[in-house]
């Protein structure tokens, strides 16, 4: 089953604003706000996310290709914690989907890259006795 669903997937879609954590190869947190963020393939739990503006973050994912995103609704009380390992991609079709994707909306921007999530884990993070619990 995969593990962008029911209530991962639509409190997903909900968030408009991403916190987006990598490290360093040394360890060194990095979390940064990315507004171009979504679920591009849902059966095989993969996620874009797309370059615009990113230096540390990119640089970490160079060394260190582990990276993690927070997902929240307010409304629902429910927020998500999802991990996994990323690609870097500058060329092909997911670069063209990302560059495609942020045309639409802000065509003065020129993506660097895309970056493609493959989740390997789903955490619960909304307090209570479930809280840290691995879906």
């Amino acid at each position: 089953m995969p593990k962008l669903a029911g209530d991962v997937k639509e409190t997903f879609s909900k968030t408009a604003i991403y916190a987006v954590a990598t490290a360093s190869k040394d360890g060194v947190p990095n979390v940064v706000p990315i507004h171009f963020v979504k679920i591009y393939d849902e059966s095989n739990d993969i996620i874009l996310l797309v370059d615009n503006f990113m230096n540390k973050t990119l640089k970490n994912l160079e060394d260190n290709s582990r990276i993690a995103i927070s997902v929240w609704d307010l409304d629902k009380k429910l927020a998500f914690q999802i991990k996994g390992e990323a690609t870097i991609v500058k060329s092909g079709k997911p670069f063209d989907d990302a560059s495609d994707w942020v045309k639409k909306t802000m065509p003065d921007l020129k993506p660097k890259s895309a970056i493609l999530l493959k989740v390997t884990n789903v955490y619960n993070c909304q307090p209570g006795p479930d809280l840290g619990k691995e879906l």
